[in-house]
C-alpha cells in the first residue's frame, strides 16, 4: 500500500486521476423537510402563526354559553449564516500539476458544504431534552463490549407506542434516521428471532425501510447525547458517556429553506501583492433548518451500561 505524505506531484509520470476521498456524502433525508411559503419569508427569517385548540365539547349541557378566546401563538425561525473554509491557490503551487486544481478545489468545496449543510440539519431537528411533545427513549440491549446498550427489537416496539401517542395526524410523513450502531442492532436482532416481517429491507439496496408505519432512513453522520439526553453540540469534545442516537422527526414541522449559495472567488490574476500570486475561493450564502414547534421530533438513543 502507498504510503501518502505531504505535497504533490508534479507532472513528469504521475497517474492524472486523484485518489479517491472516501467520505459521507449522504443527505437524502433533508428532501422530505418542507419548504416555506416564499410570503413567509422575510429579512429576519421565517414567521409562523398557530392558533391553540382549547375548544370544549359538551354533552346534554343545561347552562348558558360563555363565549371564550381562542390563544394566539407566533414564532420566528432566524436565519443562520454558513459559509465553507476560504482556500487559497499559489501559481507555485500549480506549476506543472496533472491536474486543474482550482477546479477540483470548486469540487471539493461543493462537497464540504453538502456534508456541512447535512450535520447542521441534523442538529437542528434533534430534540432539546426528553419531554412529551419530543420523546427520548434509552435502548436497554446487552454490552457491545464498548459500554452501549444494544438497540433491541423491544425497544423498537416501546417507542413506536410512544410515538403513536403524538397524535401525528399523517404517518406517511414520519421518518426516523438510522445510526448506523443502531442499524448493525437491528439487522443482528432481526436475524436472530422471529421478527423478520415487521422490519422490512429493501431486496436491491439492503437498506432498512421501514418499522410498520415508521420509515427509515440511513446515516453515518449523527448526534450524540449527554447522559442527561441533551445534544451535544457540533465541535464539542466527546465524553465517555456521550452517546449516539437515531432521530425521529415529523416532516410536516419542519422547515428547511436555503438561499442560493454565492461563490466567492478571488481570481490570481487579481493578487498584485503576493511574491506566488494567489487566487481565493469559498461558498457563503444564508440558510435555516429548524423546527417550527418543539414537538414531533424525537430520539432513540444508545444507553449506558454502569
Amino acid at each position: 500500500m502507498a504510503e501518502l505524505v505531504d505535497g504533490l506531484w508534479l507532472e513528469q509520470f504521475v497517474e492524472p486521476q486523484l485518489l479517491e476521498e472516501f467520505r459521507n456524502y449522504k443527505d437524502d433525508f433533508i428532501g422530505t423537510f418542507k419548504a416555506p411559503s416564499e410570503d413567509a419569508i422575510d429579512k429576519d427569517g421565517i414567521k409562523f402563526n398557530k392558533l391553540i385548540n382549547e375548544i370544549k365539547f359538551h354533552v346534554n349541557k343545561d347552562t348558558a354559553f360563555e363565549p371564550v378566546e381562542i390563544p394566539n401563538k407566533k414564532g420566528l425561525v432566524e436565519w443562520d449564516k454558513l459559509d465553507t473554509d476560504l482556500t487559497v491557490v499559489s501559481d507555485k503551487s500549480m506549476r506543472a500539476l496533472a491536474f486543474d486544481k482550482e477546479s477540483e478545489l470548486r469540487r471539493l468545496h461543493n462537497e464540504a458544504f453538502r456534508m456541512g449543510v447535512r450535520d447542521y440539519a441534523l442538529r437542528k431537528i434533534a430534540p432539546k431534552a426528553n419531554t412529551s411533545g419530543t420523546p427520548i427513549l434509552r435502548t436497554t440491549g446487552e454490552d457491545d463490549g464498548t459500554g452501549r446498550k444494544k438497540l433491541k427489537y423491544s425497544d423498537m416496539i416501546k417507542y413506536y407506542s410512544v410515538l403513536e401517542g403524538l397524535n401525528l395526524t399523517d404517518w406517511a410523513q414520519a421518518f426516523m434516521i438510522l445510526c448506523a450502531e443502531h442499524r448493525q442492532d437491528l439487522i443482528e436482532d432481526r436475524g436472530n428471532t422471529n421478527n423478520i416481517r415487521d422490519i422490512e429491507i429493501d431486496s436491491k439496496t439492503g437498506e432498512l425501510k421501514r418499522f410498520f408505519k415508521l420509515k427509515f432512513f440511513e446515516n453515518n453522520s449523527s448526534v450524540k447525547f449527554t447522559a442527561g439526553d441533551a445534544p451535544v453540540s457540533q465541535g464539542a469534545v466527546s465524553q465517555t458517556t456521550h452517546r449516539n442516537g437515531s432521530l425521529f422527526y415529523y416532516a410536516p414541522n419542519i422547515v428547511h429553506h436555503i438561499e442560493a449559495v454565492k461563490v466567492l472567488y478571488k481570481p490570481m490574476i487579481q493578487d498584485t501583492r503576493n511574491p506566488d500570486p494567489q487566487s481565493e475561493i469559498r461558498l457563503h450564502c444564508y440558510g435555516l433548518t429548524d423546527k417550527k414547534q418543539e414537538y414531533g421530533v424525537g430520539a432513540l438513543v444508545s444507553g449506558i451500561v454502569v
